[in-house]
């Protein structure tokens, strides 16, 4: 039985609210204002909850605020069900703050209860993707003997310092102490390694059009495809909205281009909504079809034995921003590599 928290200042709408949940079989918890709304959340971590905008002691704006600030509860739909705020730049307030959808009153109860049963299951399969991003990621042999490494020399905090929360690979921060290491290696055995840069264009868009649940959906399936058609030697990592660098050690120039080039192609012409995903969508057909084939910038550099024992982390990445800047000026998917630069 799915459960569901409604905070609503109005006792009768209040009541109204429960007996039409309770009525599709939802566990219902109440809340008077958005206070309580918090303190039960943390408490019960309702699978859905439901905020009027305005209430006294901690108004629906804060309270939400608050639930996708915490730990706990951060990957819990809200929405928002209001008569009093209204305008445009209110519904954008809420959805800035990570709402997933933002309903006036009156409504329809029937619409209400479907609009919530497709949010609830979304959020399902987003979290089984997760879950099974973090499980593949955690079971890679070559994550584990890093994270040892990494471990023994840094102090092991609450919160994994190195993987990005979101997707399982590892976040920007601990790539660049990787590249680092991989720099003194290579140097040291003379060997070569190639470097890329991974831009899904336009992922504002996406997010706009399909809300940030379906956009974080999106970049989990681009994760998972990273991690299993990548060699278990690349080091793979995401570094905000839409953008992934790949390290891949004994590789060379030409190796680094097509490895990088047969990603863009998969990535850009892979189908991230199944048929069960697009019945939850409320957004145009066209709008849809048109975010469907994603525009996919990719920049590659090459870093020789001739090289190695003058480069740097932070030359190598200006070399590739360099090359995805030129990416970006292309008003389609393509992949720029440096000693390619001349051809384009």
């Amino acid at each position: 039985m799915p459960s569901i928290l409604i905070a609503d200042d109005n006792p009768e709408m209040l009541e109204t609210l429960e007996r039409i949940f309770a009525l599709y079989e939802f566990d219902v918890h109440k809340a008077e204002n958005g206070k309580q709304a918090v303190e039960i959340a943390e408490k019960e971590l309702p699978d859905l909850v439901i905020l009027d905008a305005k209430m006294p002691v901690m108004d629906g704006f804060e309270a939400c605020r608050i639930l996708k600030n915490g730990r706990n509860t951060r990957d819990i739909p809200v929405v928002f069900l209001t008569a009093n705020y209204i305008q445009p730049n209110d519904r954008v307030t809420g959805l800035q703050l990570g709402a997933d959808d933002y309903l006036l009153k009156p409504f329809n109860s029937k619409e209400l209860v479907a609009r919530v049963k497709s949010i609830i299951k979304r959020n399902e399969i987003l979290r089984m993707l997760k879950d099974e991003n973090h499980r593949l990621a955690e079971t890679t042999k070559k994550i584990k003997r890093e994270l040892k490494a990494f471990l023994e020399h840094n102090q092991a905090v609450s919160e994994n310092p190195m993987i990005d929360h979101l997707t399982g690979l590892y976040n920007f921060n601990f790539f660049k102490i990787r590249l680092k290491e991989e720099i003194q290696i290579s140097a040291r055995y003379k060997a070569e390694f190639g470097l890329a840069v991974v831009l899904i264009e336009n992922f504002d868009q996406i997010n706009e059009v399909l809300g940030h649940q379906l956009g974080n959906y999106i970049l989990m399936k681009m994760a998972n495809f990273l991690l299993t058609k990548t060699r278990k030697a690349d080091v793979l990592a995401r570094s905000g909205e839409g953008l992934f660098y790949i390290l891949m050690p004994h590789t060379d120039a030409e190796g680094a281009y097509i490895e990088s080039e047969r990603i863009r192609v998969v990535l850009s012409t892979t189908d991230y909504l199944d048929e069960e995903i697009l019945e939850t969508l409320h957004p145009g057909k066209r709008k849809i079809s048109e975010l469907q084939n994603l525009v996919v910038k990719v920049g590659v550099v090459a870093a020789t034995t001739e090289q190695l024992q003058k480069e740097t982390v932070d030359s190598l990445l200006q070399r590739l921003s360099r090359c995805l800047d030129i990416a970006r000026e292309k008003n389609y998917s393509v992949t720029i590599a440096e000693n390619k630069i001349e051809e384009e």
